[in-house]
C-alpha cells in the first residue's frame, strides 16, 4: 500500500475544479471491515413516515449539536441540526420514494456510528472561494457497510476551518453524506478490483465486491469526487 498511501494526486472534480488531494497512511491497515448496523431505528415504518424530525431525534437525542470522534484519525467532527439538514435534504427531494430512500434514512440516523469506523481516504484544499484557499480542507472518510441485509459504501465529507487566531482546527462539520448500493456481489475471495459503471438512476459508481481492500475505498472516494453526483 506505500505506493498508493501517500502520493498527491491532482483530481478533476465535477465542477471542472483541480484539487491537489494528499492521501492519509493507512499503510497499518491490512484488511477492510464491513460495518454492520444490525438494529434498525425505524423498523415497521414506511420511508414516506420517517420525517427530518424523526431523524434529528434519532441523531442528537435532545442535543443542539454533536461531537463526533473518527477512531482512526482521532478528528473530532461537529454536527449541527443545520448540517444535519444538508445531509438528509436529498433523501426528502431526490430520494423520497426511491427504492432505498429507506435504507438511506437508516444511515443518516447512524452517522455517529459509521463516522467513528470510517476510514480517513484523502484532504484536500477548498477552491470554491481564493480568499479562503488556505483556510479551508476538506476531508474525506469512506467505508463500506451493511445494513437491512445490503451492502453500501459511504462517503463522508468533513470540512476543517482555521480561524484569524490561527487555531489549527475550529468546527469540522459533516456536510455531505450518501451510499452506494451493491449489485451482483462478487464472492468471497476473489480479487478485491474496483469494478465502476454507471447507473441510469442515480448517475453515481456501483461496486460489485463483498469484500474490500483499502484501494477500493480510495478509488470510491476518488470516483464519487470527480462524477456528477
Amino acid at each position: 500500500m506505500a505506493d498508493v498511501i501517500n502520493q498527491t494526486m491532482k483530481l478533476k472534480r465535477a465542477d471542472g475544479k483541480i484539487v491537489d488531494a494528499i492521501f492519509y497512511d493507512n499503510s497499518d491497515i491490512s484488511t477492510v471491515d464491513i460495518l454492520d448496523i444490525k438494529t434498525l431505528k425505524f423498523e415497521g415504518k414506511k420511508t414516506k413516515d420517517i420525517t427530518k424530525l424523526d431523524i434529528r431525534n434519532a441523531v442528537f437525542k435532545g442535543e443542539d449539536k454533536l461531537y463526533l470522534q473518527n477512531n482512526k484519525s482521532k478528528i473530532v467532527a461537529g454536527l449541527s441540526k443545520k448540517h444535519l439538514g444538508k445531509i438528509i435534504s436529498t433523501v426528502f427531494t431526490k430520494d423520497k420514494e426511491g427504492k432505498y430512500g429507506y435504507l438511506k434514512k437508516e444511515i443518516i440516523s447512524n452517522v455517529d456510528k459509521i463516522f467513528f469506523w470510517a476510514i480517513p481516504i484523502l484532504k484536500h484544499s477548498e477552491l470554491k472561494k481564493p480568499l479562503i484557499y488556505k483556510t479551508q480542507i476538506i476531508h474525506r472518510f469512506a467505508l463500506p457497510l451493511k445494513i437491512g441485509g445490503f451492502v453500501f459504501l459511504v462517503m463522508i465529507t468533513v470540512k476543517e476551518r482555521k480561524d484569524f487566531k490561527e487555531i489549527l482546527i475550529d468546527e469540522f462539520a459533516i456536510y455531505d453524506l450518501y451510499s452506494e448500493v451493491q449489485t451482483n456481489k462478487k464472492p468471497l475471495g476473489s480479487p478485491s478490483t474496483a469494478s465502476a459503471e454507471i447507473n441510469s438512476v442515480t448517475f453515481r459508481s456501483h461496486y460489485r465486491m463483498a469484500n474490500y481492500s483499502l484501494i477500493d475505498l480510495v478509488e470510491f472516494v476518488k470516483c464519487s469526487m470527480t462524477k456528477i453526483q
